[in-house]
């Protein structure tokens, strides 16, 4: 349930942080948002945002690269990454991320979904858990000429913090 509500945060935010601008020159803008503790975009289009759950830098990559660009083409690989995670709740000396993907197409269906990806049972040492990557390789049902947003969700599977982040994909 917490991470569909996620999903609902990070639709509703793409859809605000679409209005937003920016007169500085820094690739990395902070926005405030009612509803969310600390959001963020970035020039490549990156919108991120979290509650509960604090990152040091988030980006997209393609072909294991940053990149400033939202184009990408079949067959690459691309991610959006965070690092630096913090405040999972520790039980036993473990943290127990969730990580799942999404991508919707321009009339906001599910094309692609994958949840729960982080599956382990006895958890993991929080270094571990300090940078998580949701990554997919674009290719069918991805179609040439089209724009996708792909979310990539972390949550705390003993709390109800996490981190959103999303960008809109133009396939070339």
């Amino acid at each position: 349930m917490k991470n569909n509500t996620l999903i609902f945060v990070a639709i509703i935010l793409a859809m605000f942080a679409n209005s937003c601008t920016s007169n500085s020159d820094s690739k990395e803008q902070s926005v405030s948002i009612g509803f969310a503790k600390g959001a963020k975009i970035s020039s490549s289009g990156l919108k991120t945002v979290n509650d509960g759950l604090t990152f040091k830098e988030s980006y997209f990559i393609a072909d294991g690269v940053k990149t400033e660009s939202n184009e990408v083409q079949i067959g690459q690989k691309v991610a959006i990454v965070f690092e630096g995670i913090e405040g999972f709740k520790e039980k036993s000396g473990k943290v127990f991320p969730a990580l799942s993907i999404l991508v919707l197409d321009a009339k906001n269906q599910v094309v692609v979904t994958y949840d729960n990806l982080l599956k382990s049972e006895t958890g993991y040492d929080v270094k571990d858990a300090t940078m998580l990557t949701g990554s997919l390789t674009i290719g069918e049902p991805l179609k040439h000429g089209e724009s996708y947003t792909l979310t990539v969700t972390v949550g705390d599977k003993e709390s109800a913090n996490g981190i959103v982040g999303n960008i809109t994909l133009k396939i070339k």
